[in-house]
């Protein structure tokens, strides 16, 4: 019986590690400051190390671009 609690315990550690690295593998965009006119090239020339591709940036240009236009009680009153 103490032998499964080992093995639970150990299968429940490498979860928990593969979870971290896969955490931490992930690009971080919510640190960017991105102006809704900068081009992708411009970008790339502020943030090089940034592994962000064309597509995820645009999303992010979509994304911040709804935000800045749209208010939050606009929002709130949408859901409601």
């Amino acid at each position: 019986m103490q032998t499964l609690y080992i093995f639970v315990f150990f299968v429940a550690v490498i979860i928990v590690v593969f979870w971290l690295l896969k955490r931490a593998s992930e690009p971080k965009i919510r640190y960017y400051e991105t102006d809704l006119r900068l081009t992708y090239k411009r970008f790339k020339e502020l943030y090089p190390n940034s592994q962000i591709s064309y597509a995820e940036y645009k999303k992010l240009q979509a994304k911040k671009a709804y935000k800045r236009a749209v208010s939050p009680k606009k929002i709130k009153r949408m859901v409601r």
